[in-house]
């Protein structure tokens, strides 16, 4: 009788092994199945939102080259003070937040690699925390926005990259309450984040090599100099050789390119010529944008530079002081340097600086100008 109890025993227990090995099995088959199918689901769903807001945010950004927009009082203090020599080529990076910086870091990292136009940059869980948390969708475009303005106002030679064509992907894997996001930035759908005419990485080279040319022969010509006049050469050069690009005729009038490759360019492109060969001189130079008013009355978007000399900063604005002169009449001294080494008294009576680089952007500080006239 004991025996067969015994059996029995070891019956009812090989079985219930059997039914949780069974049961094991098929959750395994059924769960990992259905896990896999509704995380792709949301990943894809997830990516796209990511996708839509990123884009319109960007296209946003580019809008406002072109459209006025509201005044705003000047924005003139920072945390660096005024006497810093600040060599400013990342003036714009060291207000960033832990993550912006992230993704600035990323840019500048593989500077080489998105020349090809395709390269993607992989972040993996390194916003985690900060999409695990309330509102982190938003944030993360914040930051990205933030980075991508604080990169190409800081570096002016990244001028071959439509940022419309950069997607931010957010790919999300949920277990139980938790969830873990891997972050990356690439093409997308689109064929290449790189603009149209710049569509390969022979292009951008040989327009880099060209650029890097003209900053050291200016540095050549230039060397002995004192800064003040390395300041009024490179300035008095611009106003002469560069041409207001009305039309935009110009293949690149916002950028570099134009302005010192192809002699035309809007504010933007003087702006961004001017630091370019300031950064090759160490003479610290900050782009800055916000609106100007004209002696019209008319207010519009503009851009124009920072630069410190003998521990002070200054405004210079070299594209006001590049007037539209009908039939290339000349362009007295008194007009030449109307905008050239303003202290706050004098150029703020035109022009209003505004720390939003572009909507969905964290509010940028420019270095405290002199009160007065350098």
């Amino acid at each position: 009788m004991k025996k067969n109890q015994g059996k029995s025993l070891i019956s009812i227990i090989l079985m219930l092994l059997i039914l949780i090995l069974a049961g094991f099995l098929l959750y395994e088959i059924f769960y990992v199945d259905i896990f896999h199918i509704m995380n792709q689901e949301a990943s894809a769903l997830n990516r796209n939102q990511v996708e839509n807001r990123v884009e319109t945010v960007h296209e946003e950004k580019l809008n406002t080259a072109s459209e006025n927009i509201e005044i705003v009082e000047p924005i003139i203090n920072n945390n660096y003070g005024s006497n810093e020599n600040l060599v400013s080529n990342k003036y714009y990076y060291r207000q960033l937040d832990k993550y912006a910086k992230i993704i600035y870091d990323g840019f500048e990292e593989n500077k080489e690699n998105m020349k090809s136009g395709t390269y993607k940059i992989e972040f993996g869980t390194e916003f985690n925390d900060l999409l695990n948390s309330p509102g982190g969708e938003e944030d993360i475009n914040i930051a990205f926005q933030s980075a991508w303005n604080a990169y190409t106002y800081d570096n002016m030679d990244v001028f071959y990259i439509d940022v419309g064509k950069l997607t931010l992907t957010t790919r999300t894997t949920t277990i139980g309450s938790i969830s873990t996001h891997r972050v990356e930035l690439s093409n997308g759908d689109n064929s290449s984040y790189l603009k149209d005419n710049f569509n390969s990485q022979t292009k951008i080279d040989g327009k880099l090599n060209l650029l890097e040319a003209m900053q050291e022969e200016v540095a050549r010509q230039l060397e002995g100099y004192s800064d003040y006049e390395k300041i009024r050469e490179v300035h008095n050069w611009m106003v002469d050789n560069i041409e207001y690009d009305v039309d935009l005729e110009a293949d690149e009038p916002y950028s570099i390119s134009g302005a010192l490759t192809e002699g035309k360019a809007v504010c933007e492109g003087y702006a961004r010529g001017f630091k370019y060969i300031m950064d090759k001189l160490n003479i610290p130079c900050v782009l800055v944008s916000g609106t100007g008013t004209n002696s019209a009355g008319e207010t519009e978007s503009h851009a124009w530079n920072y630069v410190q000399l003998d521990g002070n900063w200054y405004a210079v604005d070299v594209t006001w002081d590049d007037p539209i002169v009908i039939g290339n009449g000349y362009l007295s001294d008194e007009t030449k340097y109307t905008h050239f080494l303003k202290g706050s008294n004098t150029f703020f009576d035109s022009h209003t600086a505004d720390g939003y680089l572009s909507p969905n952007s964290m509010k940028f500080t420019f270095p405290d100008l002199s009160a007065v006239d350098y």
